[in-house]
């Protein structure tokens, strides 16, 4: 079913209802309130196929000022503009607010409508026309055609609708792709279905029993059944009217102003960069600061205004900005925003959400400023690439969620040729953000290998610490391969060194090391302590540093063996196994001509690296570890 939304604007009776009545043959005003004071409160939504075949979906929104909020939330969403004017009152005070707010949303298409023309002689119908062309003339709707109806008598209505038919040719289909995304203009309860859910589907395709998330709160919903126009449907495409049936959610936790989209690809956000214009007629003046009420979608919300670059916006005027909200909010980059003072309540301007994902600036300076035109003015690939210096390591799903931009692919591909971006693995690194990556870690490495000349290297859990370019593992791991293939660095045995770095010891050192081996092979199985062969001085506990990442080991983090002498170690357990079909510690401890103390310490080792396994208090050797064979994780290093 192929359809079209169109929303009505204007002022209080001047014949909104009485043309949508006329045009579909639907009431949409609903409520007893409305019926008895003859005047529309809520949204009211009817339909009606045009003479091309498409369905044509009218949201009938309230004239009165009262009631902006509600014809705000219906006027999300919508493909063309109809705004009603009588012919006895002309331009009205909530015909310049609709005009005003209609400006800032994504209208595609626009007319206007004439009514009660039946109720004027045509000198004083000549006037208001007139009026309402100059008026218009600074407006959006300059261009825009005017139609005389008489909605009672049906005069001119077939006119509208094949203006209406031609319209929905003109502009064509919406685009279907992006994750599915509908703000809710309306949220009520069904007897034995549940939960049902309205609104115009901005983004993407909805199925039956698709899994979708209630935002903000994140609350699971399934979409039990689908209905456009009245009609169940199995799925629902961009810019259709959808009414969804949700399971697993109550009426209560979903109200207007929520969102219904896809798991993770929404923004849900506080903070967002923007660019800002205020309303000729408005006496408002937006400062760093300025309190004012926000609709985005079909939500309202209090904010707070911070301009960049100017000290204040006044009216007519455009400014790039931070809006800081009050409550958390569903944005995609692209949405489109209108601003109205808390009391008394004015439409004063609106805008366009740039990005939605920001911290607050500390400082609203001109790079702040730059960084935020970047996103408004930029190319493709100039938005592309100051979104991934800005939010480094996204995937490409991540990128087009943050950017919303159908040129993504391509844009990316080609900052990807020219190596102003780098991939690594799935993510996305700018090539300035890895030229600083290369020099902290050159520098880190080279101020450690100068303190530590004799260590193989800085372990990698304190080089991770120490860093600052990678903000988690996955990320540090990407960068620290990119660097190691580019020869800048070498990560071996759990440590990290530069790649033209080797420990180095000189005839002193030598001598010292010759000294510790000495006493190490003098004590035997009777090991001795880190402390014990250090004996406090720095030179020898270097050296023993040195020594334990690649002749010898540690048991328990502090007694010193060699790996050669481990080996031998078990070598000996295996013997004692073959004999006995058991080792027993008593056995152990004198095969090792050492005490109970150390021989547990070895089988306790032993344990854990699985080359033996306790039964009772002996330990039976597990057959399928070779003698000969020490698990990686046995080369302890020093952790100091």
């Amino acid at each position: 079913m192929e359809s079209i939304v169109i929303g009505t604007a204007g002022h209080i009776d001047h014949g909104k209802t009485a043309l949508v009545k006329a045009l579909t043959g639907h009431d949409t005003d609903t409520l007893e309130e409305e019926k008895r004071r003859g005047i529309t409160i809520n949204l009211g939504f009817a339909y009606f196929t045009l003479p091309g075949g498409k369905v044509a979906g009218i949201v009938d929104v309230p004239g009165h000022e009262r009631f902006i909020k509600n014809m705000l939330a219906g006027a999300s969403g919508i493909d063309i503009a109809m705004l009603v004017i009588a012919a006895n009152e002309g331009v009205m005070p909530q015909t310049r607010e609709h005009i005003d707010i209609l400006s800032y949303m994504d209208i595609r298409e626009s007319f206007i409508v004439l009514t009660k023309t039946d109720m004027v002689e045509d000198d004083f119908k000549a006037l208001v026309l007139e009026d309402t062309r100059e008026y218009l003339q600074t407006t959006f709707l300059a261009e825009s055609p005017i139609f005389e109806v008489d909605s009672l008598s049906g005069k001119g209505i077939d006119a509208v609708i094949s203006y209406i038919d031609t319209l929905s040719l003109r502009s064509g289909k919406r685009k279907k792709a992006g994750d599915a995304r509908m703000s809710v203009d309306r949220a009520f309860s069904v007897k034995g279905f549940g939960t049902v859910v309205t609104g115009t589907l901005s983004d993407g395709t909805i199925r039956v029993d698709d899994e979708l998330m209630i935002y903000p709160g994140e609350l699971a919903a399934k979409v039990r059944t689908l209905q456009i126009h009245e009609q169940d449907m199995t799925e629902a495409h961009t810019g259709q009217r959808t009414a969804m049936n949700l399971a697993g959610i109550t009426v209560k936790q979903v109200q207007r102003g929520s969102v219904v989209a896809k798991r993770d690809s929404v923004a849900v956000t506080q903070v967002m960069d923007v660019h800002l214009t205020l309303t000729r007629s408005t006496g408002i003046v937006v400062k760093r600061m300025t309190e004012c009420k926000i609709y985005l979608g079909a939500k309202e919300l209090v904010a707070k205004i911070i301009p960049l670059g100017v000290r204040q916006v006044t009216a007519g005027q455009e400014a790039y900005g931070q809006v800081l909200l009050e409550q958390p909010a569903v944005v995609r980059r692209g949405d489109t925003f209108v601003l109205r003072t808390l009391s008394p309540v004015e439409t004063i301007g609106g805008g366009r959400v740039l990005d939605p994902n920001v911290s607050r600036f500390k400082k609203a300076d001109a790079a702040a400023l730059e960084l935020v035109r970047r996103k408004h003015l930029g190319t493709g690939v100039e938005i592309l690439e100051s979104f991934i210096r800005e939010y480094p390591y996204r995937t490409a799903y991540q990128l087009q969620k943050m950017i919303n931009a159908d040129t993504i692919t391509a844009d990316l591909k080609g900052l990807l040729s020219r190596r102003t971006v780098v991939r690594l693995d799935d993510i996305h690194v700018h090539s300035g953000l890895l030229d600083h990556a290369r020099s902290e870690a050159t520098e880190l490495l080279k101020s450690y290998h100068e303190a530590f000349p004799l260590r193989a290297g800085m372990p990698k859990a304190e080089f991770a610490s120490r860093q600052g370019f990678a903000p988690g593992d996955k990320e540090l791991e990407a960068v620290l391969g990119w660097l190691a293939a580019g020869n800048v660095l070498r990560i071996e045995q759990g440590n990290v060194r530069l790649a033209e770095f080797a420990p180095t010891l000189s005839v002193w050192n030598r001598g010292i090391m010759s000294e510790i081996e000495d006493r190490i092979n003098a004590a035997g199985y009777t090991l001795l302590t880190m402390q014990e062969i250090a004996e406090g001085s720095a030179e020898k506990d270097q050296v023993l540093e040195s020594m334990l990442q690649t002749s010898h080991m540690l048991l328990q983090r502090q007694f010193v063996i060699s790996r050669e002498g481990y080996q031998r170690a078990i070598g000996f357990a295996r013997e004692l196994f073959s004999r006995y079909g058991a080792i027993r510690l008593a056995d152990f401890r004198n095969r090792l001509e050492t005490s109970r103390k150390y021989a547990l310490l070895l089988l306790e080792r032993f344990d854990k690296e699985r080359l033996t396994k306790r039964v009772g208090e002996d330990r039976v050797l597990l057959q399928a570890i070779k003698t000969d064979e020490i698990r990686e994780d046995a080369k302890c290093r020093c952790t100091m």
